[in-house]
């Protein structure tokens, strides 16, 4: 263990200590690490040592080597002692020890017990490059004292040294006690990410097979057991991530990372999870949005969902009828920070007065007698917690036993924009009538839409819809009528309402798992849960209208065929992004892969406005403005954009500090960028013209039949940011065909210890990733550009492999979508003894890991028809070869060939 002075004593204190020395000895007195470096300010330090021996380069080396030796002789010999330094003066000195060893000095002295001649320190002064006269003058500001009093000073500072060494001793029996709990911790959180690794890959095969079986035609009994083979491994990986998480978060190496989102797709996203719980349970899911709560936030998305998923997963797994109601609201703090609160409320079994103070606790489940059936580790609600502490957040529990439990979350949260985030246009013109005979339903429909302020009115039947429709005549009058109903409720009466009333539009309530969809303008359909966001979307008709949405659309409604703008970015996928969302524009575009090929470029062409990438070897994004800043006046007008995925406070005032005039966030946002390119471009390049140019992509992708979907994707979100279809697959190819190369550079630049260029690298696929979709590899990537920014090389062995395995899996996925098809060539009919000799061959060349050979029998083998029975064991085999697993190969080779034998 490294000790450094500071380390255990701080440089205020030693100040005090040293002050007081020089203030009651009248002499000068100095601290300093092991090496004779200054940790301190010299106290009453004679012009003649401060001013110029130590000032010269020759003095100051030797003013060290002078304390160093002090300080050895006096821990040596154990007693004080003084000595004449190389420039004549009288010094003394006394080490600062921890543990044996020494880690400072206490010096005193520049003091003369008699005077010095002028040539002896005419040639000092010449020695240290000193003008003699002005070096002569300040010796005589130089007090003179008794010998005695020298030695007397020397044994004083000699006690305050051993004090400091007392007090050095304790701070490092603390550090070291400390260093040892944390070498504890993080042996036990090693221990269980290697487990839980070594656990996750077996059981990820078990899945896959589970799936696989799952799909074949099965006797009923066989196909129960493999669906409960499959439902435990759920289970188990469920408390394989939960002992991880925790692990991460007691050794410290959980980190919350904000970033901008909407409260909605955290509430789509719990939704979609517990109503998978609920499928088979007589529960029904409530949720309620406050529609004012701000459309966007600042804070780790990531961790809001995973706190608010475990504690309404526990109410989903401790109740089996009643219902369980999400309430999302908030409390403001001030004009920028909200406190977001989630209310989970259900009506389960409830928890005991006594065992309150437990379900916080770690690897606990409270009452396991009764709920010995329940899955889990005991450790969700304990995570919460944790998290929660880490984000400033709380949470709260009360319980009535055998009737249900209420758990309230508080996070602080930062407003990005305040507009609220449910907004129904023309509102104040909608009538809505509910018919619920489920009592929850009704209760729930009548609180969301209070909350909407939309005026509602309860039918008890369709056939007193004309009574209730009569009684609020003055309320209807001219109004839009929406009659929201359980689809267990449609019967013949209700399907005639269209007919007899075709001023109201009907609105089916339909269950999570139904596949029905809007029949038309009057028949709508909407999913459950219930909630203000469901609602509001049946009013506005196929989508949920936000502020916010429309309003900038006059933003699109021009183009700039004479401007000329430049992209610097070092990865091509970015560079495809880039120039597919400003096409629409008819802009010249030129774009270049580093800050070298930028500087060059620009000394023979003139451009209008400047993208630049942050991120980028050799020369960066601010070293490169900077070369232009300082070397081409002429462009000293020209707006340099960053593009960045470090869109932090520090960051942007960096950026502008730097030379740079605005900033654009990566993943990018098309209306950003086009927002930018609209402020930053001269007035006179901007052409408006009839026909605004859409960039909201939502409605053409609602219309495509050909919308693409992806494992491990969110395609969705990737195409309403990138802003159309044909964008989204020519980044996608630009992505999977850069795999191989970007993956191999991350290996081998972790293997070499190149933190630098490693961070660069990863930073560079967590906003490719997002560009895609690819959220959950993105997040990692995340993770491990901060790993490296802090230097974190633990992390960064640690998770590499992960990542690297998560990034290339996708070169499986992605191939079918990115790859140019061709005509199948025709299969030859299966020939058993063929099929067997090519396996056994395969099977040698796995055994000498020949990877070249193993693709040349796995292209051979492709071209045979194996029918229902082999045709699952090849596509694993080539899966397996693909990820080059070994043992998965075996495992496989020797499965397939004892079915054909």
């Amino acid at each position: 263990m490294d000790i450094y002075i500071t380390d255990l004593i701080d440089t205020s204190t030693l100040q005090k200590i040293q002050d007081s020395f020089s203030h009651m000895t009248g002499m000068a007195s100095l601290t300093t690490d092991a090496d004779g470096n200054p940790v301190t300010v010299g106290s009453h330090f004679t012009d003649y040592c401060q001013k110029y021996t130590r000032q010269s380069a020759i003095g100051c080396e030797r003013c060290k080597s002078c304390d160093r030796h002090g300080a050895v002789t006096v821990l040596q010999t154990g007693m004080p002692c003084s000595y004449i330094c190389h420039s004549g003066l009288v010094d003394f000195a006394a080490p600062i020890i921890a543990n044996g060893q020494l880690i400072g000095c206490f010096i005193g002295g520049q003091v003369l017990t008699q005077p010095l001649s002028r040539e002896q320190i005419r040639h000092t002064a010449e020695e240290l490059n000193i003008p003699f006269e002005e070096y002569w003058n300040a010796l005589q500001q130089v007090p003179v004292y008794p010998q005695e009093k020298v030695d007397s000073a020397a044994h004083f500072l000699y006690t305050m040294s051993e004090v400091l060494s007392n007090m050095a001793y304790s701070k490092y029996e603390a550090l070291r006690a400390s260093h040892e709990i944390e070498l504890a911790s993080n042996m036990k959180s090693d221990f269980l990410a290697s487990m839980s690794h070594e656990i996750r890959t077996p059981m990820n095969a078990v899945l896959g097979m589970a799936e696989m079986a799952m799909r074949e035609d099965l006797p009923p009994a066989a196909r129960n057991y493999i669906s409960q083979i499959k439902s435990s491994g759920k289970i188990l990986l469920n408390i394989i991530n939960d002992i991880l998480d925790f692990s991460k978060i007691e050794s410290g190496k959980m980190d919350i990372i904000p970033v901008e989102y909407n409260i909605l797709s955290v509430c789509d996203d719990v939704a979609n999870i517990i109503e998978t719980r609920l499928k088979d349970k007589r529960v029904e899911l409530l949720m309620s949005i406050q529609p004012d709560i701000p459309k966007i936030l600042y804070g780790d998305s990531i961790r809001v969902r995973q706190i608010l998923i475990n504690i309404a997963n526990n109410a989903a797994k401790f109740t089996q009828k009643g219902k369980i109601d999400i309430f999302i609201d908030k409390e403001t703090i001030d004009n920028d920070n909200i406190l977001l609160r989630f209310t989970v409320t259900d009506t389960g079994c409830g928890i005991k007065e006594k065992d309150l103070a437990k379900i916080f606790d770690s690897f606990q489940q409270v009452d396991s007698k009764r709920n010995r059936s329940a899955e889990g580790t005991g450790l969700g609600l304990a995570i919460c917690q944790k998290l929660l502490k880490l984000m400033n957040g709380n949470i709260r529990v009360t319980s009535e036993y055998e009737k249900g439990s209420t758990f309230t979350v508080t996070i602080p949260q930062r407003i990005v924009d305040p507009s609220p985030v449910i907004y129904v246009e023309d509102l104040e013109h909608c009538i809505a009538l509910g018919y619920f005979r489920n009592r929850y339903l009704a209760r729930h429909f009548f609180s969301c839409t209070k909350r909407l302020n939309l005026f509602s009115i309860a039918m008890t039947a369709p056939d007193r819809i004309d009574w209730g429709l009569q009684a609020y005549a003055r309320e209807c009058a001219g109004k839009k009528l929406f009659l929201f109903t359980d689809e267990k409720l449609v019967d013949e009466d209700l399907l005639a309402i269209p007919e007899t009333h075709p001023e109201i539009t009907i609105v089916e309530l339909t269950g999570f798992f139904s596949d029905k969809k809007t029949k038309n303008s009057k028949w709508r359909c909407i999913r459950k849960p219930l909630s203000e966001q469901n609602i509001a979307m049946a009013l506005s008709g196929t989508q949920l209208q936000v502020i916010g949405e429309e309003s900038d659309s006059d933003d699109f409604d021009f183009i700039a065929p004479d401007a000329r703008i430049l992209i610097v970015d070092d990865n091509a996928i970015n560079l495809t992004v880039t120039e597919g969302l400003l096409k629409p524009l008819h802009m010249k575009i030129t774009s270049v892969t580093s800050g070298i090929e930028a500087i060059d470029l620009i000394e023979d062409h003139s451009f209008d406005l400047i993208f630049m990438d942050h991120m980028m070897p050799e020369l960066d994004g601010i070293e490169t403005t900077r070369i232009i800043r300082r070397f081409h006046p002429q462009y000293d007008k020209i707006p340099i954009i960053a593009l960045t995925a470090n869109a932090m406070d520090d960051m942007k005032k960096i950026f502008l500090q730097e030379g740079m005039n605005d900033f654009v966030a990566k993943p990018i946002e098309v209306r950003t960028l086009i927002q930018k390119v609209r402020k930053w471009l001269p007035k006179e390049q901007i052409i408006p013209c009839r026909t605004v140019i859409n960039m909201d992509a939502k409605e053409d992708v609602s219309k495509n039949t050909d919308t693409i979907s992806i494992e491990g994707l969110d395609t969705d979100a990737a195409r309403n940011l990138l802003g159309n279809d044909d964008l989204f697959r020519t980044v996608l190819k630009e992505y999977y065909r850069t795999i191989p190369e970007r993956a191999k550079r991350i290996g081998q630049l972790k293997q070499q210890g190149d933190i630098s260029a490693y961070t660069i690298e990863v930073h560079t696929l967590k906003s490719t990733s997002r560009q895609i979709g690819a959220a959950k590899l993105a997040d990692l990537a995340a993770q491990l550009e901060q790993a490296g920014n802090r230097n974190d090389l633990d992390m960064i062995r640690k998770y590499t492999d992960e990542l690297l395995e998560m990034y290339t899996g996708y070169s499986h996925i992605l191939a079918p979508y990115c790859e140019e098809q061709t005509p199948d060539a025709p299969k030859i009919s299966f020939d058993k003894n063929a099929v067997l000799t090519l396996l056994n061959e395969m099977a040698d060349a796995v055994s000498d890991l020949d990877i070249d050979r193993m693709e040349e029998l796995q292209q051979a083998l492709s071209s045979y028809d194996f029918g229902d029975v082999s045709a699952p064991l090849f596509r694993q085999l080539d899966e397996a070869i693909q990820r080059i697993d070994v043992d998965t190969c075996e495992n496989i080779l020797t499965q397939w060939k004892l079915l054909l034998c």
